[in-house]
């Protein structure tokens, strides 16, 4: 069995590139869903909260075949980032899809992997972490059940271009810096909990990197940006590969 990561994808339309990747990808694992595990590691959506009719609508073709690879017997998992969230009443309500909200374990081809969006690789981004505070507390949810889609599309529209923007001009000019907090931080959480693999994303950095704990090599991978380049992680048995889905597909 294959199992495959993807973060950070930002997708704004089907048709545009990253979209058309992403729809030829899933066309690529509904050949044989019963072979592939999917992991969602935030991110996929530019913006998508509650229910998200108008967010379901403006991604149909997506959606359709995500929902037909979890029909049909693919494994699906969704980590929520911060431009996807309280998304459980949709993936996992209408199409049995698990959320996950923060880290999570899994066993994959006999590696222990922890699993997580990377929100709090970045210990000094202060802004952000108020940010994903408010935007999770459990006043919020209702509300965003309660108004109209078609204002949060619009909303989270606005807002995600504005983000890009900082994002990329913050990520080009302190990119070794980026690196070290993702590495500081693989090796900081293997201290509370051991793991043999850590995959993250949110930092739009990709990096993987090795480090040694009494004699044990531990693997760290930040799966980057789709908006610079259209990343996945793949694990099959004790293989594991970063795939350019450009020369893949």
């Amino acid at each position: 069995m294959k199992s495959w990561f993807l973060s950070d994808l930002h997708l704004k339309d089907v048709n545009e590139r990253n979209g058309n990747t992403l729809l030829r990808f899933l066309f690529y694992l509904n050949q044989n869903p019963k072979q592939h595990r999917l992991f969602l590691l935030g991110d996929i959506f530019d913006f998508w909260l509650s229910d998200g009719r108008a967010f379901v609508r403006h991604y149909q073709q997506l959606v359709d075949e995500i929902a037909k690879f979890k029909k049909n017997g693919g494994d699906v998992y969704y980590f929520e980032g911060n431009h996807d969230f309280h998304i459980d009443v949709f993936w996992t309500k209408r199409l049995g899809i698990p959320v996950i909200e923060e880290m999570q374990y899994f066993d994959i081809g006999g590696y222990r992997v922890r699993l997580e969006h990377g929100d709090f690789i970045n210990p000094d981004d202060t802004a952000y972490l108020q940010y994903r505070a408010r935007i999770r507390h459990p006043w919020i949810e209702p509300i965003g059940h309660i108004v109209p889609g078609f204002f949060w599309k619009w909303f989270g529209e606005k807002k995600s271009q504005q983000s890009r923007k900082q994002t990329a001009r913050y990520t080009l000019e302190n990119t070794d810096g980026l690196r070290q907090m993702i590495r500081s931080y693989a090796q900081k959480v293997y201290t509370e909990e051991p793991f043999d693999i850590i995959v993250t994303g949110h930092m739009h950095v990709y990096d993987d990197y090795e480090f040694e704990s009494e004699g044990k090599k531990i693997r760290s991978i930040n799966l980057g940006t789709w908006l610079e380049k259209p990343r996945v992680l793949m694990i099959e048995g004790r293989h594991v590969e970063t795939i350019d889905l450009t020369d893949f597909l």
